[in-house]
C-alpha cells in the first residue's frame, strides 16, 4: 500500500464509521478534494483508488472498521464525553487524574514571528494550563531546518511578544539547541539496544527499494559495534551531509509508509544562529520531542491532527523505555480563506524588501495584527470558539473581525477621511456656516463634538467627496454632506455643489445619499495600509492631529484603522470594515 492509497484509507475508513458502516465514494471524494487541492489534477487516479478502498472497506463489519480507524488514524476517532466548560464550550482534558500536575509546551519553530494560524494551539495551550493550574513551557523547537525553513534570530524575541500580545503565560523557556547532548546520550543507547542504526543507503534508492517494498536494507542488520562506529563517523565529519542518517527500527511491515524505519537523526553543516558549528548532526522533531516530552514531564499535547506521525513516532520511544505516555490530543487542520499563510514566504519577502517587516499585514504575524489594531481577546474567543473539533475547517477572519468591533467599536473616535477624492466648489453656503460639529462618537454624545472649520481657499470653498460618490450621484441630484447642509450636484468640467438646505430631513424624504467629506484647506494627508499591502493615499479631517500614535479609530463609511505613525503625512493601518 503506498502513501496516498494509506491516506484514502483512512478517509473511507472514517466516512464508514460515521455512517453507519457503509462508506460513499462520492462523500469520500468530495472530502478528499476539499482538503487536498494537491490531489485535484490527479482525480481520476484517485477516484480510481477510492473505489477499490470502499469496495474492501464495505465488506467489513463496523467493529472492524472501528479498529482499523483507531489503530492507523486514532486522531479521526470520536472523543469519550467529557465535562465541558459553561463559559468556553470547551471540555475536560482526557486522564488528568493520571498525572499530579498538568504540565504543556507551546513548541514553535524559530523561522518567524507566530501568526494567525498559530494562534488556535497557543491560545488552546494557555487556556487549559489556566483551567487546571498548571505549567507552560515555551520551548524553541530551534533543530536546523531546511533551505526553505531555517532558524530566524528575531524569531527569539519576536515570539515571546507574539505570547504576551496574546496574553499568555509561560513559566519557563528551554531551547532545542541547548539538548544535542542529550539527544545525541539517547541515539547512542538506542543503537546500544539495537532500536537503532546508521543506515548510509542513498535516499532515492532506500525509499524506492526498501520503504516502498517493505525490505529492510543490509544496514538494518549491522552489529551494535559496527553502528556506533558509523555514528562516530557521522559526528567527526567522515560522512559528508546526506551520506548516513539515523534510522530507529518503527518496523519495515508498517502499514503506514511514512512510518517505516524511520529518520531520526541526520547531518547539517548549517552554522545555528546560537550553537553555530559546534554540532554537525541534528535530530528530527518527532524524535527530539519523544525524548523531551518525557524529560521535561509532559502531560497533554495539543497538536494539529498533520502531526499524527509524528506523534506515532513518540509513543514508539516511550514505549522502548516504558515510560508513561503523555495524552496526545489532536484537533482538525484550519485554513483561512482570507489570509495566505506562509511563514518561509514571509521571511523571503521581508528580507527582499516586498514587505516593510514582520508587521506587513500580509504577513498575518501576531504584530501585523496588533499594528491594526485586532485586540488579542479578539483572537483568543476566535479560537477558543474552534475549540477541539477534529473536522478540518475552513473560516474566514470574519469572527475575529466581529469580536474586535464589539471590543473596541466604543473607544474609537469618529473621524472623516476621503480617498482619492472629488473636489467640489461650494456655492452659496448662507453666512454662518463656518463649521462642521459631529459628534466624536454617535452612541457617546457626552464626549463632545469635534470642530471642521469651513475655510476657503484663493477665494473658494473646496470640499472633497468620495469619488464613488460623484459618480453614482446623478446630475442635479439631492445629496446630504453628513453633520453639515444639503446640496445639489453639478459636474461638468470643474464640478460644484449647491447649497440647497440644512436639515438633514430635507434629504431622507428626498431619498438622497449623505456622505462623508473633508474641506480641502485644512485637510490632512493620511496613508492607509490595506490588508493586501497596498497603500492608498488621502485625506482627514485636521482633527486627526490630535490623536496620539496607536489610537484606534473609525474612518466613517470606510472601516476601523489604527494609527501607527503620527509624522506627515499620518498613517493609518486598516482593520476591518
Amino acid at each position: 500500500m503506498d502513501d496516498l492509497e494509506f491516506e484514502i484509507r483512512k478517509v473511507v475508513l472514517d466516512n464508514a464509521v460515521k455512517y453507519k458502516g457503509k462508506p460513499n465514494a462520492k462523500s469520500v471524494m468530495s472530502a478528499l478534494m476539499g482538503s487536498r487541492p494537491d490531489l485535484r489534477s490527479r482525480a481520476q487516479e484517485v477516484k480510481e483508488i477510492v473505489s477499490k478502498v470502499v469496495a474492501d472497506v464495505e465488506k467489513m463489519k463496523i467493529e472492524q472498521q472501528r479498529t482499523e480507524l483507531a489503530e492507523i488514524a486514532p486522531e479521526l476517532m470520536e472523543p469519550v464525553d467529557a465535562t465541558v466548560s459553561e463559559e468556553t464550550g470547551l471540555s475536560d482534558l482526557p486522564n488528568v487524574e493520571n498525572w499530579s500536575k498538568i504540565v504543556m509546551r507551546l513548541a514553535p519553530f524559530p523561522s518567524g514571528p507566530l501568526h494567525i494560524g498559530n494562534a488556535r494551539m497557543v491560545v488552546l495551550n494557555d487556556y487549559y494550563v489556566k483551567r487546571y493550574d498548571g505549567e507552560l513551557i515555551l520551548v524553541f523547537d530551534d533543530t536546523i531546518g531546511s533551505v526553505e525553513k531555517v532558524v530566524e534570530p528575531e524569531a527569539f524575541d519576536m515570539i515571546p511578544e507574539d505570547l504576551e500580545y496574546l496574553g499568555v503565560t509561560w513559566h519557563r523557556t528551554v531551547y532545542k539547541s541547548d539538548r544535542l547532548d542529550l539527544f545525541y546520550k539517547y541515539t547512542v543507547d538506542l543503537i546500544k539496544q539495537g532500536e537503532a542504526y546508521v543506515c548510509d543507503c542513498d535516499a532515492a534508492v532506500w525509499r524506492n527499494e526498501h520503504k516502498v517494498k517493505k525490505k529492510a536494507c543490509g544496514c538494518r542488520g549491522l552489529t551494535v559495534d559496527e553502528n556506533l562506529a558509523r555514528w562516530e563517523m557521522m559526528l567527526d565529519g567522515t560522512y559528508p551531509e546526506k551520506a548516513a542518517a539515523v534510522r530507529i527500527k518503527t518496523g519495515m511491515d508498517d502499514p503506514d509508509p511514512a512510518m517505516r524505519d524511520h529518520v531520526i537523526m541526520r547531518i547539517s553543516e548549517t552554522d545555528h544562529p546560537r550553537v553555530g558549528s559546534k554540532y554537525r548532526v541534528w535530530p528530527l522533531l518527532e524524535f527530539s520531542w519523544g525524548i523531551d516530552d518525557h524529560e521535561l514531564g509532559v502531560s497533554h499535547i495539543i497538536r494539529g491532527k498533520d502531526l499524527v506521525k509524528e506523534g506515532k513516532i513518540e509513543q514508539h520511544i516511550w514505549n522502548i523505555y516504558g515510560w508513561q505516555h503523555p495524552e496526545l490530543i489532536y484537533h482538525g487542520r484550519l485554513r483561512f480563506q482570507d489570509a495566505k499563510l506562509s511563514k518561509s514566504k514571509s521571511r523571503r519577502e521581508v528580507i527582499e524588501g516586498v514587505y516593510t517587516g514582520w508587521d506587513d499585514p500580509r504577513t498575518w504575524s501576531m504584530q501585523s495584527l496588533a499594528k491594526r489594531g485586532i485586540h488579542p481577546d479578539a483572537v483568543r474567543k476566535a479560537m477558543l470558539d474552534l475549540g477541539l473539533s477534529k473536522v478540518d475547517i475552513s473560516i474566514s477572519m470574519k469572527p475575529v473581525y466581529s469580536e474586535n468591533r464589539k471590543l473596541r467599536d466604543s473607544e474609537a473616535p469618529r473621524l472623516f477621511a476621503v480617498m482619492s477624492p472629488i473636489w467640489l466648489d461650494i456655492k452659496g453656503l448662507p453666512e454662518g456656516i463656518d463649521k462642521a460639529t459631529p459628534l466624536i462618537h454617535p452612541d457617546y454624545p457626552d464626549r463632545g463634538v469635534r470642530e471642521i472649520p469651513l475655510q476657503k481657499q484663493d477665494g473658494s470653498l473646496l470640499i472633497g467627496i468620495p469619488q464613488k460618490d460623484f459618480e453614482r450621484i446623478s446630475e442635479g441630484a439631492l445629496f446630504r454632506m453628513k453633520d453639515l447642509a444639503n446640496f445639489t450636484l453639478e459636474k461638468g468640467d470643474s464640478p460644484l455643489s449647491k447649497f440647497h438646505s440644512k436639515e438633514v430631513d430635507v434629504v431622507r424624504e428626498a431619498s438622497g445619499s449623505i456622505i462623508h467629506w473633508v474641506p480641502k484647506k485644512c485637510a490632512v494627508p493620511i496613508e492607509l495600509i490595506m490588508i493586501d499591502g497596498e497603500m492608498v493615499s488621502g485625506f482627514c479631517e485636521p482633527n486627526i492631529k490630535t490623536l496620539e500614535m496607536g489610537t484606534f479609530l473609525q474612518f466613517e463609511r470606510l472601516g476601523f484603522g489604527r494609527v501607527f505613525d503620527i509624522r506627515d503625512p499620518i498613517k493609518v493601518a486598516f482593520a476591518h470594515k
